[in-house]
């Protein structure tokens, strides 16, 4: 453990070039004393680290001193893949070692190519979370990494429908869309998905699970996205919208009638979209209140009509 600290230490100073003992307690999580100590070892053993005192003070490494311990691990190599996604990796409890797999990357760096990640971090920030929301509940969220790692299968109870059940599934992968997990798995040889914040329990079993042949996480789920995407449409709406409102309406409807929803309008247009159900069409139209007017069907017409004009009357 400490050797591990005195080696984060030391890339650290390598990476930042200056620290101080403040900031490098709080990066360790360990009192300035025993920064302080670990300094004095690594001193101790030849490592040209120089101390200064007062305001301006700190530790820095000596003579353009370059250590050769930037060698990443095999469990800091699987963490790389969250570089720039500490949330999620925090969640799936690879916090600590990305952050292990960070230092020594940036260690590793010339000069001149630090200076050009420091800029591209400096200009572009990853935010895989959904707006005005916070990020479901996933108790069972690092279990089930373990058994998507380990290649286990494993028993989980998962709630649908207001019922839980048990379910012996083989996971695939684990993938955050929109700020929510979902597991990709088999069941009784069909690929399956679950949302992770619905699983309350979860059993790792002895036996293993042999992935398909070719695989592919990415792949997978883009097909699962497209056949969720295709479904029939329940409802099609004729609308005349205003244009401020177009950015939410789009929001509002299935993915394949996008397209049809211009982004750069700067004048009402009138315009059919899709809806999933009648229901839900209903109480989205009634949200987006004067900004829209419902054409047809009439059906639909006349029950945000009759909606207004009892909200009306009421006030």
């Amino acid at each position: 453990m400490r050797a591990s600290r005195m080696m984060t230490l030391l890339l650290h100073l390598q990476v930042r070039g200056h620290a101080t003992g403040r900031e490098l307690s709080e990066l360790l999580e360990v009192s300035e004393r025993t920064v302080q100590r670990d300094v004095d070892s690594l001193t101790a053993s030849g490592i040209p680290i120089r101390s200064t005192r007062g305001p301006a003070g700190g530790y820095r490494l000596a003579g353009g001193y370059r250590t050769r311990l930037t060698g990443v691990g095999l469990d800091e190599a699987g963490a790389l893949a969250f570089l720039g996604l500490a949330g999620p990796a925090e969640q799936l409890g690879l916090g600590e070692m990305l952050e292990g797999a960070r230092i020594k990357v940036w260690a590793s760096l010339t000069g001149e190519a630090r200076e050009q990640a420091k800029q591209t971090a400096e200009r572009f920030h990853l935010d895989p979370m959904r707006w005005y929301g916070t990020p479901e509940p996933v108790p069972m969220l690092t279990k089930l990494a373990r058994a998507a790692w380990s290649d286990r299968r494993a028993r989980i109870t998962y709630v649908t429908k207001g019922r839980a059940g048990a379910r012996e599934v083989e996971p695939l992968g684990l993938v955050l869309a929109a700020g929510d997990w979902y597991l990709v798995a088999m069941r009784d040889g069909e690929r399956r998905t679950y949302r992770v914040s619905r699983v309350t329990e979860v059993e790792l079993l002895e036996e293993r699970v042999v992935r398909p042949e070719g695989f592919d996480l990415g792949e997978t789920w883009a097909a699962s996205r497209k056949e969720l995407e295709k479904e029939a449409t329940a409802i099609e709406v004729t609308l005349r919208a205003d244009a401020e409102v177009l950015p939410r309406l789009r929001g509002m409807i299935p993915v394949h009638g996008h397209g049809r929803v211009p982004v750069t309008a700067t004048e009402p247009v009138v315009l059919t979209v899709p809806f999933e159900s009648e229901s839900w069409a209903r109480w989205a139209l009634l949200g987006l209140g004067a900004t829209v007017e419902v054409i047809a069907p009439e059906s639909l017409r006349e029950w945000v009509s009759g909606q207004f004009k009892a909200a009306a009357a009421r006030y």
